[in-house]
Formats: structure tokens, sequence, C-alpha cells
């Protein structure tokens, strides 16, 4: 009967997104009408109340706001300029959390900013503005690390203040916070490449000196998750839980990263609920907040919810996932190299493989609920025919609706709502909760190991 069941239910959900555009008439009233939801503003509050619309119109249940106060940022003026050796103003924003600045200091440039470079510059950073390529895209078995990692090593050298370059052309400032929802150590700002390379040029002609006024302000506010469930209404056995981040950075609407998630997760959800009798288990719907400050909404979530996570099978994220063609889905498992080859097999059953891969990140909002020891993975894309580095369009002024295949919604939507349909019929799921204790283990053994030593928390959690 189970298998039955489950057929039936997937030859329906795909039917129902093949045959909807409303994954990409979600994203253009998200991204056109509302804008880009910054963490706390109204814009991302009126993202919330249009979610709820959605989700009660979709037919999802136990529709509900998870609110939580955190300290928000506005965007005030900056001003960068070279001073020495000659008298340049450069394009700069201020990158989120940066406390106010005014302050002039010698430039060192310390390349891709990982580990090994700061070790060449050694202590000659101390007292001096730290000039950082964004994030890279590495070679084969390479790791580039995350902004805040980078930001870390410049603190931990002593530097002032810390300058973050885009590695894309075209005059893009690049954005990206620099705390969970406090305020930063030092202050930072964002750079495009062209401003970026010509420091570099001007390095190479001897010291130069640069001078940053950065404004802004800090204020207290709230933000809301968005909930909602399809499927059976039991609530004491095991459940899904799958969700998105809804809100955006402010210079931009976030269409790829992650609106596209976002109304994607909509979607799929908008599908299940259509066969919800055919569910074996309640599958939890999550419209998370904040992420793109440091995870603040998706910590707030399973801090509230810790009580009942012990009955969660599986956290499926999906973040950035419709950047590429379709079909260029990915899924990246958080502390479960087991479930590799589960994922792996499940494509083959499918005819829709998945690339599938086991590595710790503390980037999106799977983490919490991996620290929590919950089976989890984030899916995601990657669109290489445009030859961009690193986030591509990302954390930019143009990350905009025309970047969105409507048919990557679609595809995404899928695999979002079969993957869940498989995981939820699965008899003997092959995977057993991870303690806190292996969990912290398993980062301390990873790239982010000594940032947790030094700072006292995750790259991105709130305080």
């Amino acid at each position: 009967m189970s298998r039955a069941a489950l057929e039936r239910a997937e030859k329906a959900v795909i039917g129902e997104i093949w045959t909807s555009d409303l994954a990409y008439q979600n994203l253009l009233h998200l991204c056109d009408v509302i804008g880009n939801r910054f963490a706390g503003s109204a814009s991302e509050h009126r993202g919330a109340d249009f979610l709820v619309e959605r989700a009660r119109e979709y037919g999802l249940q136990d529709i509900g706001l998870h609110e939580y106060p955190f300290t928000g940022w506005s965007r005030g003026p900056v001003r960068l300029e070279i001073t020495s050796p000659v008298t340049r103003e450069l394009t700069a924003i201020a990158l989120p959390y940066t406390p106010c600045a005014d302050l002039e200091g010698e430039a060192i440039w310390v390349g891709e900013g990982e580990e090994e470079d700061f070790q060449r510059i050694g202590d000659g950073l101390a007292g001096k503005i730290a000039v950082s390529a964004a994030e890279t895209s590495p070679g084969p078995g390479k790791r580039s690390s995350h902004r805040r990692e980078k930001f870390a090593r410049a603190i931990a050298a002593g530097a002032t203040a810390f300058l973050f370059v885009n590695q894309n052309p075209g005059g893009l400032a690049i954005t990206g916070s620099l705390a969970a929802g406090f305020p930063a150590e030092i202050p930072g700002i964002g750079l495009p490449k062209e401003s970026g390379e010509f420091i570099v040029r001007m390095l190479a002609r001897g010291p130069v000196r640069l001078r940053l006024k950065i404004e802004g302000s800090f204020y207290e506010t709230v933000s809301k998750n968005v909930l909602g469930q399809v499927g059976p209404t039991d609530q004491n056995g095991d459940f899904l839980l799958t969700g998105a981040h809804y809100d955006a950075h402010d210079i931009a609407v976030g269409a790829l990263d992650n609106t596209a998630g976002t109304v994607v997760v909509l979607e799929a959800a908008r599908a299940l609920a259509t066969v919800g009798d055919l569910l074996p288990m309640p599958i939890r719907v999550v419209f998370f907040a904040g992420e793109e400050i440091g995870l603040v909404g998706a910590w707030n979530y399973a801090s509230a919810r810790q009580a009942d996570l012990d009955r969660c099978r599986f956290v499926l994220n999906v973040d950035s996932c419709s950047t590429g063609t379709p079909g260029s889905e990915n899924l990246g498992l958080c502390g479960f190299p087991d479930l590799v080859p589960y994922f792996e097999a499940l494509g083959k059953k499918m005819a829709y493989a998945i690339p599938v891969k086991d590595s710790l990140s503390a980037y999106s909002d799977h983490f919490p609920f991996a620290m929590a020891g919950v089976p989890n993975a984030s899916m995601g894309s990657r669109d290489t025919s445009t030859h961009l580095v690193g986030r591509g369009w990302g954390h930019t002024a143009a990350d905009t609706v025309d970047k969105v295949n409507p048919k990557s919604l679609q595809a995404s939507a899928m695999s979002v709502a079969r993957l869940l349909l498989r995981v939820a019929f699965e008899e003997e799921w092959p995977a057993s909760h991870r303690t806190r204790e292996d969990m912290v283990d398993t980062v301390a053994k990873s790239p982010i190991g000594w940032y947790v030593e030094k700072f006292g928390r995750y790259p991105f959690q709130p305080k």
C-alpha cells in the first residue's frame, strides 16, 4: 500500500509543479512588489504577510508566525578614498553590522584571505587595513573560506578595518553581513572588483594609505519566521522539516539568493498539500527570516523547537537552488556522510540524479539543526555557464529577477517535493541522530574549528 501511495503522490506532485507557473509569479511579486526584505525591515514583514497569505491559499495547515527580537542595522553613507600616493575616491558600500568609523591607515593586500595568506604577512597587519578578495572559485578538492572567516583572521591579526573585494567585474560592490545580529568587532566595507584592483595596482608602486568613513545605525526590531505544515496532523510521531530563507540584502531583491529558494519550497508545499491524505508523516515548512545576517531566524526557531527535534527525521534546507539550468541541483549534507550513498541511490530510483556530498558548512539555515544532531542537507545549484567567480551575482545589486530561469524553479520544486516524499515513505530510514557532543567534535576538526576555539561561537551565531 505504501509503495502504491508513494507512486500516486509522486506523479501527482510532479504534474502539479510542471503544469504551474505559480513559483515564478510568486518570485515576481516578492521581488518586484515587496522588495528586498532585509532583516527587520518593513519589507521583510510584508514578505512574511505574503507568505502567510499564500500558505493559507495553498492549503497548508498550522500556519503561523514565530516572532523573535534582535538588533537591526540600517545603512548610512560610506566614503573610501586613497590619500597616498594619489588622491582618489573609490566606490564602496558598508558591510552589514559594521560599526561606524572615521579612520585612516595603511592598506595591506591579503590576497584570497586564506590562512596561509595571513601567515605570510605575519605581524605586518597590526594597526593597518586588511584588503581581501571575496569568495573565490577554488579548484577541485580545495575550499574557499567564507567572508566571516577572512574577517576573523583580520581581527586576530590586529587590523583596524576590513575591505572585501568582489572578484567579478561590472562595478558591483559586494555585500555580506559581518556579524549575526550584533555590531561587528571592526568596521568593514565591500568593494567592486575595479576598486580593489586599483588599490592592488597602487600597492605595486609602494605603500598606500586609505581613509574611510562609515555611517549607519543600530536599533531594536523583530523578525518573523513563517510556519506551516502539510500531511497528517499527528504531533507525536516522526516528521520532516523543509525551509528556505525569504530575506535578502538591502542592496538588491535577492532573486537568486534566496527568493528562488523561498518560492521553490512554497511550490513544493503547495503540490504536497494536494496529496496530504497520502503522506505517512507531517512535513513542516518554515520560511526563515534573518539568514543573511547570521542565520538568526533558524537559530531562534531551532532553539524554540528544541524539544521536538528528536522526532525530526530529516531537514531539507533550500538555498540558491535555481542559479543554473534545470537539472543542476546539488545536495550538501552536513555531518552525515553515511547518507551520501543513500541519496545517490535515491537519485537513480527517481531517474533524476542529484550530485551529493558531505561537508560541514556553517553558512545556511541547515546548520543550527545539524548542531542539534538532526540529519540534514541543503539543496543549491551552480551556474557554470556565466564563468563568474564565487557567488556570481549573489550579494550584489545584480541579483535580480532576470537572472532566474522559470524552468529551473519548476525543476527545483519538483526535486524538493520528490526528495521529501521519498524520505517520508522510507520504511527503513538509514540515519540516526547524532549527539551534540559528536557534532561539536566534528566542528572542532573542521576548517572552522579554529574560529570556534578563538571566538567561542560559530561563525554565524547570535550572541
